[in-house]
């Protein structure tokens, strides 16, 4: 299933909320210039939009822009949401943020030599004083009952099915997602299986994967851009100090220097 495809019901497949809070509050007033890398849906980009009129989103995918273009439209703040075409690893908009935000595991669907240059293309978008976060998922085992992110479970068997959920979606079909995990040093891989059923009783199914590659804090404190300051590692969207048990891995940097690329 290709990513463009995907666009159709990245919205009810990802309907992730709990970095919302942590990422709107690094915004500090409605004319900061705020930029997402990539938007994927518009998830994030919907909340983003509420806080600032100055919001820039992009993706590789030209049906993600549209797709979180209409999520914006959604809740009347398209006219403060400009939305580009683009790869993180090559991003060169010309213009600088006072924040430029990486979301959940988006890095991490690249391995960390590419990862590296993301983030350096993203740090380049930074206004002297402007802020970048990049959050990452840890995978690692835990014993609390809540998962996150809550397609990957620490304690589940490599190599056995299991349903994900049932979802309805706006045409009133029936969306099923089951998924395979496997996880080894260098990452996590994840396979899908996907059944729409519809009310006539027509199903439709079809097949994708993700591969999310493990980072460290070793990455983190290794590849700091040179124009940015590392400020904190963060272990949870509560700012609870990073440790090696935590869920989420998430760096705050701020830009030191005036540089172009």
């Amino acid at each position: 299933m290709p990513y463009s495809r995907r666009a159709a019901i990245y919205d009810i497949e990802y309907i992730e909320n709990r970095d919302v809070d942590f990422v709107s509050r690094l915004i500090c007033n409605t004319d900061a210039r705020v930029l997402e890398v990539p938007c994927g849906a518009g998830r994030l980009s919907v909340a983003l939009a509420q806080r600032t009129r100055h919001l820039t989103i992009v993706d590789i995918e030209p049906a993600m822009v549209e797709k979180a273009m209409e999520a914006v439209t959604g809740v009347g703040r398209e006219t403060y949401v400009t939305g580009h075409v683009g790869d993180m690893r090559t991003l060169a908009l010309g213009r600088r943020f006072d924040l430029v935000v990486i979301p959940r595991e988006a890095l991490q669907l690249l391995p960390p030599e590419e990862g590296k240059r993301a983030l350096a293309a993203a740090a380049s978008h930074v206004l002297p004083g402007g802020r970048l976060v990049l959050d990452l998922a840890t995978f690692g085992a835990r014993t609390d009952e809540v998962r996150d992110p809550d397609y990957f479970d620490p304690s589940r068997v490599n190599g056995a099915w299991q349903v994900d959920w049932s979802r309805p979606l706006k045409d009133g079909s029936i969306l099923t997602r089951q998924s395979l995990q496997h996880q080894g040093t260098a990452g996590i891989r994840l396979d899908f299986r996907y059944e729409r059923r519809r009310a006539s009783g027509d199903i439709e199914s079809w097949t994708s994967e993700m591969f999310l590659h493990r980072y460290d804090q070793s990455w983190i404190e290794g590849n700091i851009p040179e124009n940015l300051q590392l400020e904190a590692i963060y272990g949870n969207y509560d700012r609870s100090i990073f440790i090696a048990t935590a869920p989420r891995m998430i760096a705050l940097y701020k830009c030191m220097s005036d540089i172009s690329r």
